[in-house]
């Protein structure tokens, strides 16, 4: 099914743009991350908005990067925690329910706005998922979308992502969800991407208008967000660092990078230290 005018008009630039980094890793040898579909759900329009986008390099490494740890932490979890169903929200056009060995009992439930998931539907249409994999629309500001997630995870052991989606929040939703969801639902494990300070200063993501035009006022930076979920009492089973581990998979192209001028050498700005949260985290209660 071909997605309408409408629909691809309604999808997020970010959206469009975070799956067509997926797919230029994916045409590559070199490439972090291997996605079939990302070209797929990119479309044109993803794969212009990419072509278009200042420092292409460094957002297509940082999404690999990202998607990479992601991944394998996602598998973990349902191999050794028992988990039965995952909840994704801000889905966006993520693909891991084709793409993922997942178990075929698994549910993966995804949850965004209603014109993305219409959208998605539409592009995917003919590719079956390896899990079964359900839908519900939610603004998550909305105190009763949120419950409607929560009563449709029901209370069997589950994981819960928002990959590249809470810096854009306000801070009272975050708040929300670090309180709600493990007392209202199944929710046990929740697998979250944090950016520090100084890691948003030195890939110049707070220097981007684009970003800030899509940021919710009041949002919380990457040590905010992490004291939050410490408050709420999650803490951190797992964690994948961007500081340390990142060149475990991707040495040369760092490498290149910072011979290129393209990592802090460029900004004037010092690495980040070796402790610097930045990462992506499983936590649990």
């Amino acid at each position: 099914m071909v997605p309408s005018e409408d629909q691809i008009v309604h999808v997020s630039d970010t959206a469009l743009l975070v799956a067509a980094c997926r797919a230029l890793e994916t045409a590559i040898p070199e490439g972090i991350i291997h996605d079939p579909f990302a070209e797929r759900l990119a479309g044109s329009r993803g794969m212009a908005i990419a072509t278009a986008f200042p420092e292409l390099d460094l957002m297509r490494f940082g999404v690999g990067v990202r998607s990479r740890f992601v991944d394998g932490l996602v598998l973990d979890a349902v191999a050794e925690y028992g988990v039965q169903t995952v909840i994704i929200l801000g889905c966006g056009l993520d693909s891991r329910p084709w793409r993922l060995d997942l178990p075929s009992s698994l549910r993966w439930i995804e949850a965004d706005f209603p014109a993305l998931l219409e959208y998605k539907s539409a592009v995917m249409a003919e590719v079956p998922a390896r899990c079964r994999l359900e839908r519900i629309a939610a603004d998550l500001t909305d105190a009763s979308r949120r419950d409607a997630i929560y009563s449709a995870v029901g209370n069997a052991p589950a994981l819960m992502i928002t990959e590249g989606l809470l810096m854009y929040l306000p801070a009272e939703t975050v708040g929300a969800i670090a309180a709600e969801s493990s007392a209202k639902s199944g929710i046990r494990y929740w697998l979250m991407d944090v950016a520090s300070q100084e890691m948003d200063r030195r890939l110049g993501i707070s220097s981007r208008q684009s970003i800030h035009n899509v940021r919710a006022d009041g949002h919380l930076n990457g040590e905010q967000i992490m004291e939050l979920q410490r408050r709420n009492g999650w803490k951190p089973f797992r964690h994948r660092s961007y500081v340390r581990e990142s060149h475990e998979i991707a040495a040369a192209r760092i490498q290149a990078m910072i011979a290129q001028g393209r990592l802090a050498t460029d900004r004037e700005i010092a690495p980040p230290p070796a402790d610097d949260p930045s990462g992506v985290y499983v936590l649990g209660r």
